[in-house]
């Protein structure tokens, strides 16, 4: 059998078929839903469902040529129905979990907001300056970010374009060892009145200084008491 292209790569042929459906779709809407104007009312789309076939050079530079199309769950609602947002009007989309004017969909993230914005309005207001001068760091909570400096924060927020930032001042925990615990967990082979011979002030103040001198380990948490105002910021 001689092997040629046509053996090799299947051939392919186009067909269509019109399809044509008469039928009337019921909807029962609340006041925020309309008619996705994308399927209808159907809930349904024409998917492509390209593909390629393997050592095709008919068409190349294009990966996936061919269509097999079928019908999927349409891309913008839930069963022929879109929600408008309760806040501004606008559409919500399949996905989207927060409308452009900030309403957020969820009711768990609404909570959620609820309470990141009451945290913010009990929190104690102070300046930047001042706040650079209270704490060695400060917490972006926005974006779950901790700057040392004004110029990181500023960087911080042109690279997100935070608008409603939330600063906050943070608590600060470095490492600590204590003398009484490494003396028994050392005495622990010894005799039973080992660790009871120990110095445990003279090593406590040794760790003390060490761990003192470890700011590599420094670990900074959220003062939410404490927030920070930049510029025209409340």
């Amino acid at each position: 059998m001689k092997i040629t292209r046509e053996t090799i790569i299947p051939k392919v042929r186009e067909e269509t078929r019109r399809v044509k459906i008469a039928f009337e779709l019921k909807k029962d809407l609340q006041e925020n839903e309309v008619i996705c104007e994308h399927c209808h009312g159907t809930g349904l789309e024409i998917a492509n469902n390209i593909y390629g076939i393997e050592g095709d050079t008919a068409h190349i530079g294009v990966h996936f040529p061919y269509k097999n199309q079928s019908l999927e769950y349409c891309r913008f609602c839930y069963n022929g129905v879109q929600e408008k947002c309760p806040s501004c009007g606008s559409l919500r989309g399949k996905m989207d979990r927060e409308c452009s004017c900030g309403y957020t969909y969820n009711k768990y993230e609404q909570k959620i907001k609820r309470e990141y914005d009451g945290r913010w309005e009990k929190a104690e207001k102070i300046p930047i300056e001042k706040a650079w001068k209270d704490f060695k760091c400060l917490y972006v909570e926005n974006v779950d970010r901790y700057v040392f400096d004004d110029g990181e924060l500023d960087d911080l927020i042109e690279e997100y374009e935070l608008k409603d930032i939330r600063i906050y001042g943070t608590e600060e925990v470095g490492i600590k060892l204590d003398a009484a615990d490494i003396i028994e967990s050392a005495c622990d082979c010894l005799h039973e009145n080992a660790a009871e011979r120990c110095d445990a002030k003279e090593l406590q103040i040794i760790l003390d200084q060490w761990c003192k001198s470890q700011d590599g380990a420094t670990s900074y948490y959220p003062n939410h008491k404490i927030g920070v105002v930049k510029g025209d910021d409340r």
